[in-house]
């Protein structure tokens, strides 16, 4: 963070570093409602409380699974906010130390429209694209080993295409085939 300081840059003048804090201190204080209001309304109670049963025992399992579904889907929700607000008080460090506005990667000052966008953004479009690329044709490495298993003789995924030919497996008895 402190690559653009160190390049004799001082704090950004050609953006409004006090509206870019209220905007952040905004975001702050919606993201910390939103994780009060979920603490509160699903994690207050526990599974049988919230179905207003004393037993799960005798509850049809779509019931309990759409309850376990909802509570999955506000603990995702939380923890989306939880990492909203690391970056959001990152920002706020940043604007304090100065660097605040300037691309953590490669030091170049980050756009103001992409500021406006994303008031907690720390790196420029080109460095957040670079970061982002992924490998054409990339599959997890479980999936190579599903494929050679020999005893099940391979396994085809939903995402296989039987036409492409992935070169970084090798050809083999064990290889799924087209069918």
């Amino acid at each position: 963070m402190g690559q653009s300081l160190s390049s004799g840059r001082g704090p950004r003048t050609d953006i409004d570093l006090a509206e870019f804090e209220r905007m952040l201190l905004r975001q702050r204080k919606a993201a910390s409602e939103g994780i009060r209001r979920i603490k509160e309304g699903t994690f207050s109670e526990s599974l049988k409380d919230s179905t207003g049963e004393s037993s799960t025992y005798d509850q049809h399992s779509a019931d309990l699974a759409a309850e376990t579904f909802e509570r999955e889907k506000d603990l995702g929700l939380k923890e989306g906010l939880e990492i909203d607000l690391v970056e959001i008080d990152r920002a706020l460090l940043r604007i304090e130390d100065g660097t605040y506005g300037y691309c953590v990667s490669c030091g170049e000052p980050v756009p103001e429209e992409r500021l406006r966008a994303v008031p907690s953004a720390e790196l420029c479009v080109r460095c957040k694209e670079s970061h982002e690329v992924d490998p054409e044709g990339w599959r997890p490495v479980e999936e190579r080993v599903l494929r050679s298993f020999p005893p099940m003789g391979g396994i085809e995924t939903l995402t296989d295409d039987i036409d492409a030919k992935d070169k970084r497996l090798p050809e083999g008895p064990y290889r799924a085939r087209p069918r």
